[in-house]
């Protein structure tokens, strides 16, 4: 199957319309790719371009992306993130801003048993929404497609990564993540016991807390390239 380059340098990207009210599954973003196993692969290089999440949920949403550079780039949070990793892997970050807004979140989340991600020569901007339940990066938080077991997100590297003007220097948060290597970076880690994860993710399998959806069958599978 044959595979297409993307490759996307010195553009603007805003979302077309502004989202009324905040929603959980169905937010908008200002820029966004997804690949699903069967379609034709793609990489994709950003480069040196602005992308703005105001009044949407996120600037940045990649669902399940392979082989993703953003370099040079300055990324504004929506309500929800600056970036959105859901599954996927190999997606580097270098000399990118993640400015968040007064909604924002957390700057970047990753989850879905994404892995192989680096950040690096990067600034978070600015607090995320509350101080208790978010981090400049929010590693294997809790998504609909855990509801089977699948592999947790690994092979995270920060290296040389700057917070400022935030009132809460938590460089990551890990959940349902491998310990990140971090190098030569501001903030700490928050490395919720594991413990605790396992019972956020049996009360989440139940139904128990919060809004969520039950996905069909085959779009739970875990992909042999995913482990």
């Amino acid at each position: 199957m044959s595979s297409e380059n993307k490759v996307l340098y010195g553009k603007y990207f805003t979302a077309k319309d502004s989202e009324s009210s905040e929603s959980k599954f169905y937010g908008k973003n200002a820029l966004g790719f997804g690949w699903r196993p069967g379609q034709p692969d793609f990489t994709l290089v950003i480069d040196s371009c602005t992308i703005d999440g105001g009044g949407v949920a996120e600037a940045l949403k990649l669902s399940f992306c392979k082989n993703v550079s953003v370099k040079n780039t300055q990324v504004f949070g929506g309500y929800e993130d600056c970036v959105d990793i859901v599954r996927g892997e190999n997606i580097s970050f270098e000399n990118c801003t993640f400015f968040a807004g007064p909604k924002t979140k957390q700057h970047i989340t990753c989850k879905g048993g994404a892995k192989n991600i680096i950040f690096k020569n990067c600034k978070f901007i600015g607090s995320f929404r509350n101080w208790w339940d978010g981090a400049c990066i929010d590693l294997g938080n809790w998504t609909d497609y855990d509801d089977v077991d699948r592999p947790m997100v690994r092979n995270v590297q920060i290296t040389n990564c700057d917070i400022k003007h935030t009132n809460c220097k938590v460089l990551y948060r890990r959940l349902y993540s491998e310990t990140p290597l971090v190098s030569n970076s501001q903030g700490f880690g928050l490395n919720i016991p594991r413990i605790f994860v396992k019972s956020f993710w049996w009360l989440q399998r139940k139904a128990a807390i919060g809004t969520r959806r039950k996905f069909e069958e085959d779009q739970l599978k875990v992909y042999d390239f995913e482990l």
